[in-house]
């Protein structure tokens, strides 16, 4: 079973466009003859009401397969089911086995892909089976096999340019240039009845403009440039540059009897607009040549299209051919067996090393479903479908994508809001787009309650920190004050970690952590962070990458490495402050005064360094966050080298503990140090001391 001329091979024309036929006749065997004589004439709709009148009277079982498979060639599926249905399920000596083929199909452009599979097989299995019919029976279950599964992406958009841009005809090729939309159309809100040569009822190029969300206006029709009086424009499509537009100019044969000449013809872009077109060469001959579309291969610019030329591999297949100046090509070539089947390929479109096309050859879920395939320099990759949305249980074509890959559009015969006979009888263009994912995080700061206080009160003036933390080294996303309130809103990626740190004057700093990944729609995600008042007057101060602290109150006995209990607590506020940052790396390391021998110095100060790391590990945090190294007298912070004289006070400055971040976060916010009043002996003078934690100098 054939589809219309109108809807394959144009790729543009409607199956409305129907020729006058009298209907002054009215007994069954005069309704047959007309209907006989109509359907001749490319005129289904006549035919098919003519049709059911002589059904009516007669019920004949030839008339009722007639009907059935009118109604499937006028993609009225819903109907076709139905009449393919009662005639299968009646059949009680199995003599319509071929029905149950189209059946299956009507049902699979149902969506109905499980009863479809059994039908299939039911087909496959009777003894009257055509081994034609069955070899695309099983590739048709291999198809519903995939619809069984499919399932749209949550982020992908899909919706019709509605009323005004698509008529209740065909819309087709739609090609996104400078703003404008170009596509094809027969703008007709009816059956299209013609007689000869009256009337104008050809396909014309059209521009709309985008009127808001995804609809748009009315269109306009190009000038007579493009638009030729008497011939029927389709398949237009811009090149990526907007210079140049390439479209096709079809004959029908008198009657309707299918297509005399179709060729692609170019149009270049000057400063008054598009030029007057002339027919390209190089790619046209005595076949159909349809759906041009400019791309690149092998480093040079070709032209894709869709001819039906002698040697191919079957139906329509897609070709390219090199171009060598505008609107002049070289030998066309077809593009091989892993892009083209036995069946029908249609509208090509290239973009980034990628040919999206469509196909009914390979195992689809639809009738024309949208494929890609990779170019990597010398071969295509095997074509795979693209998801359910873009594809549908109908047919699906001219998928066009826009510059960013994230928005474009399709033709379908999906059901829209435009029904001319039925609802899945003509094409409409539809846009696409993949919802750019986004997270909108609004993070409220809070003072800690007091006592008497029944909720955490709103903080204001607080300042918001935001690090991505999804790799090794942090790395700081935005940073917000706000003075006047305590929200602060910022918008995140998907797939994600992050840190959020609040902090503000006289206060201890919140930190939280969470992550987008998994997220597949914009959403909107609500943190807070509680921050505690402290007891006196606090001041903050900031440890960043790779700067020097020192550990205050880190001392060991006279060659020793041993840790003691007054070295204790800041071991412990060190703990404390990578349990805080999970994600944090330190290096500990131990120092010496330039007195004694240099190797000793300094493996005596690698033992004191693992000493200090083996007891923060005891402690639960993982050896892998900790560098332990002893540096022996190579780092002084004073003039104190071998040789100069220095009281113990100076000396005691460079025996020391250290640490340092090396990887996590680019720097954390603790509590500024205080300079020490008194000290104790062996503890350096003049030293800094915190309010909480106490235990840090900076070198």
């Amino acid at each position: 079973m054939k589809r219309l001329v109108f809807l394959v091979t144009l790729g543009t024309l409607s199956a409305a466009v129907a020729y006058a036929q009298p209907l002054n006749r009215s007994t069954p065997d005069a309704n047959r003859k007309s209907a006989e004589e109509a359907e001749a004439a490319s005129n289904p709709y006549e035919a098919l009401e003519l049709y059911d009148k002589v059904y009516d009277e007669t019920k004949d079982r030839e008339i009722a397969i007639k009907i059935a498979k009118l109604e499937y060639e006028l993609r009225d599926y819903t109907r076709a089911e139905r009449a393919f249905g009662r005639l299968v399920l009646r059949d009680r000596k199995n003599e319509l086995t071929e029905l149950k083929y189209w059946y299956a199909m009507s049902m699979k452009y149902n969506g109905k892909y499980a009863e479809a599979i059994d039908m299939f097989n039911q087909y496959i299995n009777d003894s009257a089976a055509d081994p034609g019919l069955v070899t695309l029976a099983k590739r048709e279950i291999a198809g519903c096999e995939i619809g069984k599964k499919a399932k749209q992406p949550e982020n992908l958009i899909v919706a019709n340019l509605g009323k005004k841009a698509n008529s209740p005809q065909t819309e087709s090729s739609p090609s996104y240039s400078g703003g404008e939309l170009y596509y094809t159309s027969l703008q007709s809100k009816e059956v299209i009845v013609v007689d000869g040569k009256e009337g104008d009822w050809y396909s014309k190029v059209y521009t709309a403009a985008k009127s808001g969300g995804s609809e748009y206006g009315e269109p306009t029709a190009l000038g007579q440039q493009i638009n030729r009086e008497d011939w029927h424009q389709g398949n237009v499509s811009v090149s990526p540059d907007g210079r140049t537009m390439y479209f096709t100019r079809v004959q029908l044969i008198e009657g309707g009897q299918g297509i005399a000449e179709s060729k692609i013809y170019y149009s270049t872009k000057g400063s008054d607009g598009w030029g007057a077109a002339n027919e390209v060469v190089g790619v046209n001959g005595d076949y159909v040549a349809k759906h041009p579309c400019e791309g690149e291969l092998f480093g040079e610019k070709v032209l894709f299209f869709v001819a039906n030329m002698p040697g191919g591999k079957g139906g329509f297949d897609i070709y390219y051919a090199p171009k060598k100046t505008d609107g002049v090509f070289g030998i066309p070539v077809n593009l091989g067996e892993v892009i083209n089947t036995d069946a029908e390929e249609a509208s090509p479109f290239y973009q980034d090393g990628k040919l999206y096309f469509s196909s009914n050859g390979h195992p689809n879920i639809g009738g024309l479903d949208v494929f890609e395939s990779q170019w990597n320099g010398s071969v295509w990759s095997a074509p795979k479908p693209l998801p359910l949305g873009v594809n549908s249980s109908v047919d699906d074509q001219f998928y066009t994508r826009l510059p960013d890959g994230m928005s474009g559009f399709l033709v379908s015969n999906r059901p829209g809001p435009n029904n001319l006979k039925s609802k899945t009888c003509c094409d409409d263009i539809y846009a696409w787009e993949i919802e750019r994912i986004k997270v909108d995080l609004t993070a409220s700061t809070f003072r800690r309650r007091r006592r008497g206080e029944k909720e955490n009160p709103p903080l204001k003036g607080c300042t918001v920190q935001i690090y991505d933390v999804t790799e090794k080294d942090p790395a700081r996303v935005d940073e917000r004050t706000n003075a006047a309130a305590n929200n602060f809103d910022f918008t995140l990626l998907p797939e994600k970690s992050y840190q959020v740190i609040a902090t503000h004057d006289g206060y201890v700093p919140d930190t939280l952590e969470f992550n987008t990944v998994g997220v597949k729609r914009s959403t909107s995600v609500q943190k807070k962070l509680t921050l505690r008042l402290l007891r006196r007057e606090p001041e903050y101060d900031t440890i960043r990458i790779n700067e020097p602290i020192r550990l205050s109150n880190i001392y060991y006995d006279f060659n020793k490495w041993d840790i003691r209990p007054d070295a204790e607590p800041d071991l412990q506020s060190l703990t404390d402050l990578l349990e805080q940052y999970p994600d944090m790396k330190i290096e500990l390391s131990s120092h010496t005064d330039s007195r004694g021998n240099d190797q000793y110095n300094e493996e005596l100060s690698q033992k004191r360094a693992e000493s200090a790391r083996s007891w923060i590990v005891a402690k639960g945090v993982s050896p892998d966050r900790i560098v332990a190294k002893g540096y022996g007298e190579k780092q002084l912070l004073n003039e104190c080298a071998n040789g100069v004289e220095c009281t113990e006070e100076q000396h005691q400055v460079n025996r020391r503990t250290e640490f340092k971040i090396i990887s996590g976060p680019t720097s954390i916010v603790i509590e500024k140090v205080e300079k020490r009043e008194s000290g104790n002996k062996g503890q350096p003078p003049g030293g800094k001391q915190s309010v909480r934690p106490d235990f840090f100098l900076k070198n």
